[in-house]
């Protein structure tokens, strides 16, 4: 997967070259963003993925039949002296349903790791409330045929400190194998129109006993920087 992942940087850097030599064209309509991040852990669907890592991303996204077409890698150093990698693949539109306006998206995505290599197919869907915002997706892990579904619900809420947004915010993965939860804040804050720097803090948990995914009563400390192109 990890010669993958380095063809598919690649891929996004001439891509992004591409744009910026017609950017009367495709770089208008094209969103480019690159992005660092650090973390004492990190989890995917409530399981454990790997450990004191720092990592690189870049992505694009394109608009596309009324909705946004996005794809983007990343490549992780670890404290085991690996360099994990992951790449996401990902269609978001507003659909009508039950005469409600609500966000969908569908994605394919994948990572390697020294806790196991994972590839998924998910469909989310994503409402706003007046009180807070409430998602649900269901999701195939295809390395294990694992089927799950991750539950969540969060609030955005201003703070004393201008432009600066809190998210408190909950997520519950079920799956036959196990039950996993993260609750936490987010915090985000735009340094200019291009740069921002965002953090996070939360609880994880789940009960897939006897596995190298175990995950108990681990607290994650993280923090990211992002540029828009």
């Amino acid at each position: 997967m990890k010669k993958t992942i380095l063809g598919l940087l690649a891929a996004l850097g001439i891509a992004f070259s591409g744009a910026e030599s017609n950017a009367t064209t495709l770089a208008d309509n094209i969103g480019v963003s690159g992005g660092i991040s650090v973390s004492n852990f990190t989890t995917d669907r409530g399981l454990a993925s790997r450990e004191d890592s720092l990592g690189y991303s870049l992505s694009l996204t394109a608009p596309l039949a009324g909705g946004d077409f996005s794809i983007g890698a990343g490549l992780f150093d670890t404290d085991t002296n690996s360099e994990d990698g992951e790449f996401a693949v990902s269609y978001s539109k507003t659909i009508k349903l039950l005469g409600q306006e609500v966000g969908a998206t569908a994605s394919f995505s994948g990572f390697d790791s020294v806790f196991g290599d994972r590839e998924e197919v998910a469909l989310g869907l994503r409402y706003g409330y007046s009180l807070f915002d409430a998602s649900a997706a269901v999701w195939h892990e295809l390395e294990n045929d694992w089927f799950g579904v991750e539950l969540g619900v969060s609030r955005s809420v201003a703070t004393p400190i201008n432009d600066l947004v809190a998210t408190p915010f909950l997520t519950v993965n079920l799956a036959d194998e196990y039950t996993a939860i993260e609750a936490g804040v987010k915090a985000a804050y735009p340094i200019t129109d291009q740069l921002s720097i965002s953090a996070k803090l939360s609880y994880n948990n789940n009960d897939f006993d006897n596995s190298a995914f175990k995950v108990e009563d681990e607290w994650i400390i993280g923090a990211g920087l992002k540029f828009d192109f």
